[in-house]
């Protein structure tokens, strides 16, 4: 092709017109309520929504009043009345309770009030040392730790809690409680004493063995 030659014109092409395209947005049917719901006041909506609340903030309450939990029901098929049970260092798959450290022995005695009180005897060794009194539902209701450098043997005297007075207890057998001992009302008949023990080491593990096999747990009054 010579350069120096005129390029020649294209032929104008032309375009029919054309109306724009229409885009159709197709919305999605919108479900129609029954009658019967199109009559209900907002008010009345609220007061029901409201309601179902009290009622399921009051069940979840209740349940654990309805009766003993279920790691009590357990202990109870375990332990013995009124004996002081020593429980080694909790270790996987081997746990008397849930959440027991794994640093620590446990005496744990499951009393019962059904005929007479509970006495129950347990030396608190050292810092760390504690006596709990727990409800089958997990209440505890009375506890006291251990003192630094101080040995302590306490003497607890468990009593129900309506006959702390000692009508509970037969005239020609009732007597005070010596100065060492406490009277403690149970707010039911059934219950836990536990007694936590820190193991601090493997060169403490006799004396710690040794002191709680000194914790009794034991029904009427200590002579």
């Amino acid at each position: 092709m010579n350069p120096h030659l005129p390029t020649p014109a294209l032929p104008e092409s032309r375009w029919p017109n054309l109306p724009p395209p229409r885009l159709e947005v197709r919305r999605p049917a919108t479900a129609t309520p029954p009658g019967w719901i199109r009559k209900i006041h907002w008010r009345t909506a609220i007061g029901a929504i409201l309601l179902a609340g009290i009622l399921h903030v009051t069940a979840t309450l209740a349940v654990p009043l309805i009766g003993p939990g279920s790691a009590y029901q357990k202990l109870r098929e375990l332990l013995p009345a009124n004996t002081m049970v020593v429980v080694p260092p909790a270790r996987p798959g081997k746990q008397l309770l849930p959440f027991l450290m794994p640093d620590a022995y446990y005496g744990v005695c499951r009393y019962s009030l059904a005929n007479e009180p509970v006495t129950v005897t347990a030396p608190l060794a050292d810092l760390g040392w504690t006596l709990s009194l727990h409800t089958p539902h997990g209440d505890n209701f009375y506890v006291i730790p251990g003192q630094q450098q101080r040995a302590t043997d306490l003497t607890l005297v468990i009593v129900p809690a309506a006959e702390k007075s000692g009508d509970l207890i037969p005239a020609f057998t009732r007597r005070p409680p010596a100065a060492s001992e406490d009277q403690i009302a149970s707010p039911s008949e059934e219950g836990l004493v536990i007694i936590r023990a820190p193991l601090k080491g493997l060169a403490w593990k006799g004396e710690a063995e040794a002191a709680l096999a000194r914790a009794k747990c034991a029904p009427g009054l200590k002579p």
